[in-house]
Parts: structure tokens; C-alpha cells; sequence
């Protein structure tokens, strides 16, 4: 496991994980890890954080790991809800109905 560093002053939670994310992934080759993961490529690393929608991707970073969790879950549940609804509503089109030929 390794780790990138970066120093802000002040409240800039996002600018020192996102100076960490450069500086992990220029160190990817000095710690002997290949380059072909998007991660330690410093050219992608920088084209997709280095931008204005990057910044929804390091706020999710400062969130603990069950809230997402926890929205999966949620998301989850209300979809086998709804099918379990629908299969219900559904009538039953596997056994024959019975015709009156009075």
C-alpha cells in the first residue's frame, strides 16, 4: 500500500487529496509499480482530476466508505421491491383459464 502526499494551508481538504493523487501517482515508477494502471499514469491521473467535475470525485473521497455503501444497499432494496411488485401485478399467463360455454 502506498500513499501520495500533499500540503495546503487552511481548509483545502480537496486541493491536499488531490495534490496527493499527483504526487502518487509520479512516484508509481521510484516505488517499483508498473505504469499501466490509470492510477499511476500521471497523464491520465492529471486529464481526470485536474478538472471542475473532478472536484464531485475528491468531495466523494472525504466521504466514509458506508455511505455509498448505504446508498447501494437502499438502491438495492428498492429494486428487488419494485420487481417483487411487478411479479405480483402481473397475472399469471402460465396456467390456462377456464372458458364458460354456457
Amino acid at each position: 500500500l502506498t500513499r501520495g502526499y500533499g500540503l495546503v494551508f487552511g481548509y483545502n481538504e480537496r486541493k491536499a487529496m488531490s495534490m496527493a493523487l499527483a504526487d502518487r501517482a509520479m512516484r508509481a515508477e521510484e516505488l517499483g509499480e508498473a505504469g499501466d494502471a490509470p492510477a499511476n499514469d500521471i497523464e491520465f491521473m492529471l486529464y481526470h482530476s485536474d478538472n471542475v467535475e473532478a472536484s464531485g470525485f475528491v468531495q466523494h473521497l472525504k466521504l466514509p466508505h458506508y455511505v455509498d455503501f448505504q446508498a447501494n444497499l437502499e438502491l438495492l432494496r428498492r429494486l428487488r421491491a419494485e420487481q417483487q411488485g411487478a411479479a405480483t401485478d402481473a397475472p399469471a399467463e402460465d396456467q390456462p383459464q377456464e372458458e364458460s360455454l354456457a
